[in-house]
């Protein structure tokens, strides 16, 4: 059954949620899992209120315009000019997606690349690949960034502020490192583009700001608060719907009901494997070298490949699974930012690699009737991969 889920997330990825959760929880039905109570410990409740709370939220702002509104303020900034513009496009991704969801900057900064492409020349795949890999560095770098960290941050009891001052740093050099090699790739464009002659951000849209910083700051301190991350952003998402006046079904629609299918059949999957031990042999191989410097480079390239044709979020499930038992075995803890490394620059080496690739391949087929190709993506990746876990490799090796 766990051959069958994933070969379902790869070559049928529209129906895989479904088939994923049928196929976990007949899983756990089969090793002995009979009731209700079994589930509450099987699946991670505190990772699924976290998505659904940062769910809601993103999408409140987003129907307010504070998104639009920070995109024409960063065309602004670039006063015209081509390349500066999307460099600042690709800035304001990489950081935007540390706190928000990867496919929601995806959805509103693609068009807008898109369109600095049709007027100045430059080659539309190239510069939207280029905005999926920042969009993926820019989630690696927080706990709450994309839905594997939030599941890696959720079993690992790792501080928030943890996540972000041992992975904020790398992933940023990671993205500059990118940017150069992105640049060099494009080469020179002296282009400009017409500025409007006015922006103006709503106050409202300014304020609509104020409860998203104390959700991130909730998240920040919810150690020292006593609070479950769930907790602090499903608040969040509450406080935005009462003040925007909004029935839980008018918002239902927007919450991406597919992940959390997804996720709870990977953690029920995940769950009978462990009972039934099939990880032990993996474990046991690798256990003799739990204390070895090298694991966690060891641990970083396999989650790398194995993200880049199986995706994400299932590789971050199958491998939490074996590092928290090496972890017991006397393995250092930073294993985890292994893992949260070697998923989030794997997520960029195919288009089926993360959800952010697929969704942001959509938006370009809708606008330019035609994909970018699995060897074309492959073709603009490999530089950005390599470099990447080149970097991180030796960052895990100067890491006490």
């Amino acid at each position: 059954m766990y051959v069958l889920s994933y070969l379902f997330i790869v070559l049928r990825p529209n129906i895989a949620p479904v088939t994923t959760m049928l196929f976990g929880l007949t899983s756990v039905l089969l090793v002995g899992w009979m009731n209700l109570a079994d589930f509450s410990r099987l699946v991670d409740f505190n990772t699924m209120f976290v998505l659904i709370g940062m769910m809601i939220t993103v999408s409140i702002l987003k129907e307010r315009g504070v998104f639009s509104a920070i995109a024409e303020r960063i065309v602004k900034l670039g006063k015209g000019k081509i390349l500066t513009i999307v460099t600042l496009v690709y800035v304001s991704i990489f950081f935007l997606s540390a706190f928000l969801d990867n496919v929601t900057t995806i959805l509103i900064f693609i068009p807008i690349l898109l369109y600095i492409c049709d007027i100045s020349g430059i080659d539309y795949k190239l510069v939207t690949a280029n905005a999926i890999f920042f969009s993926n560095l820019g989630g690696m770098t927080t706990a709450i960034g994309d839905p594997p960290n939030i599941v890696i941050y959720s079993a690992s009891r790792l501080s928030f502020v943890a996540f972000i001052l041992y992975l904020m740093p790398i992933g940023f050099l990671i993205a500059v490192a990118t940017l150069v090699v992105t640049l060099r790739d494009m080469g020179r464009v002296d282009l400009r583009m017409e500025e409007k002659e006015q922006y103006s951000t709503p106050s409202r849209v300014l304020l609509m700001l104020i409860p998203f910083g104390l959700v991130v700051f909730g998240m920040a301190f919810h150690e020292v608060l006593e609070l479950e991350l769930g907790i602090v952003a499903l608040f969040g998402a509450l406080i935005l719907m009462f003040s925007e006046r909004k029935s839980f079904q008018e918002i239902a629609s927007e919450i991406d009901w597919d992940t959390l299918f997804l996720i709870a059949g990977l953690y029920l999957l995940d769950a009978a494997i462990e009972r039934l031990g099939l990880f032990l042999p993996l474990i046991t191989i690798l256990k003799p070298f739990a204390r070895s410097v090298l694991l966690s480079v060891g641990v970083l390239w396999g989650s790398i490949v194995l993200t880049g044709f199986l995706s994400a979020l299932p590789v971050t499930m199958i491998m939490l699974a074996v590092v928290k038992k090496l972890i017991l075995y006397g393995a250092s803890t930073k294993l985890y930012w292994a893992l949260a490394l070697g998923v989030g620059i794997g997520g960029n080496l195919t288009p089926v690699a993360s959800m952010c690739n697929i969704v942001g391949n959509n938006v370009i087929l809708r606008y330019k009737n035609e994909r970018i190709s699995f060897g074309e993506f492959m073709k603009a990746s490999l530089k950005p991969v390599l470099t990447g876990g080149i970097i991180s490799s030796v960052y895990l090796l100067l890491l006490k």
